[in-house]
């Protein structure tokens, strides 16, 4: 969620500083250095570093807290991985609001896609959905920051705060770049939902196929046993077949996508996890009770990470048909890691394979029916067409099995 102009610029001079006074040091009193592990001669280099700004830097009055933070930032930055980021200590605190189900924004769900931070889909009813942010939208910068070099992590908290702030955006829609200022609030979360989500036309296409419905937008701590509950639902109505809706979910915690998975892998692998070292731990298919009916799962190029996990666990094992357009392919699995001071920081720590050990990173999964279109610089109206004619075509399948 961070990478700030003002890190770059910090860590630019920190490495021009670094350059002019490391010379005078290491022919002083550091020969021989050059072939020192590169860790501990950092760990010195900051030493040395701080001793100098603290002994002469024209100011006394440093703020300490921020010159390291601003290393650490910048030494993540290096790694060039949006999936590696380090947090301050509000933003940690920001980040790790994202998993009990309500957070205080205002109400998107963002991802990085090369350089550009995406939309992936406002949540209904709130801020950003009220000030008409869309699907596909480009947030450009964020209170006057660019973000292009920005991690997600770092967007993500600078976009949140607290109620009753407010946060500035540019966006970039097509070929249109405006800026809107939004206020924030309490975002809650409900990261399964039934035929509540839908519109009437859409209940009623449903209906009368005689078929469930249920979406998940998101996986946090409570998403499995929210979807255990909906699928006693499902079991109780006995229809024909379920549409599972895993459009615009940026995916979450890997353990409550493999919990939902397990409802529906009757047995075997549902994801292997491959470390640096190649090392391969595989999460399998309890022997709990399945659902056994006919299932489509709508995907779209917002369907990411852990969703993606899931849609690829339910094609490779035939369980179900995918319908609607490839997914977003952020194929690797980050851990977070908790640093001294209420900071901490994501690291990405080894890659995810689908059950048939396909690789998805940057490539996504390709639908078995591709239906309706990319969401990005569409109207309202169009948006709301692409998903009908998703469902459509998943109901459609789901009638000739």
């Amino acid at each position: 969620m961070r990478r700030s102009r003002a890190a770059v610029l910090w860590m630019a001079g920190l490495v021009a500083l670094l350059l002019a006074f490391s010379a005078g040091y290491a022919l002083g009193s550091r020969a021989g250095v050059e072939a020192a592990d590169p860790r501990n001669e950092g760990l010195r280099m900051l030493q040395s570093l701080s001793e100098a700004l603290a002994r002469q830097y024209i100011r006394k009055d440093l703020d300490w807290r921020a010159l390291y933070d601003g290393a650490a930032r910048g030494m993540l930055q290096a790694l060039d991985d949006p999936y590696t980021a380090f947090f301050d200590a509000q933003g940690f605190r920001r980040f790790q609001e994202d998993f009990r189900g309500y957070f205080f924004g205002i109400g998107i769900f963002i991802e990085k896609q090369e350089r550009r931070l995406l939309v992936v889909a406002p949540i209904e009813n709130t801020p950003a959905w009220r000030a008409g942010l869309r699907p596909g939208d480009h947030i450009t910068h964020i209170d006057g920051t660019p973000t292009a070099e920005m991690p997600i992590e770092e967007a993500v908290a600078r976009i949140r705060g607290p109620r009753g702030t407010q946060v500035r955006l540019r966006i970039q829609r097509g070929e249109r770049t405006f800026e809107v200022t939004i206020t924030r609030d309490r975002i809650e979360i409900t990261s399964v939902q039934g035929e509540e989500a839908l519109s009437d036309r859409e209940r009623q296409l449903l209906r009368g196929a005689d078929l469930s419905y249920i979406r998940i937008l998101a996986f946090n701590q409570d998403t499995a046993d929210r979807f255990a509950r909906q699928m006693v639902r499902v079991s109780q109505v006995q229809t024909q077949g379920l549409v599972l809706d895993l459009r615009s979910n940026p995916g979450g915690l890997v353990d409550q996508c493999t919990r939902v998975a397990d409802f529906f892998v009757p047995s075997g692998p549902i994801v292997h996890e491959v470390d640096r070292d190649g090392r391969t731990r595989t999460l399998y298919a309890t022997a709990r009770e399945k659902y056994r009916k006919p299932v489509a799962v709508l995907v779209n190029e917002g369907t990411a990470s852990c969703s993606e996990i899931l849609a690829g666990a339910l094609q490779d094992t035939g369980i179900a048909i995918l319908v609607g357009q490839r997914t977003f392919g952020k194929g690797v699995i980050t851990s977070v890691v908790d640093l001294p001071g209420g900071r901490g920081a994501t690291i990405t720590t080894a890659k995810y394979l689908t059950p048939k050990r396909r690789d998805i990173h940057r490539k996504g999964i390709q639908p078995d029916i591709v239906a309706g279109d990319r969401m990005e610089g569409k109207t309202p109206q169009e948006l709301e067409a692409i998903r009908f004619e998703q469902l459509r075509r998943a109901v459609d399948a789901l009638r000739r099995r």
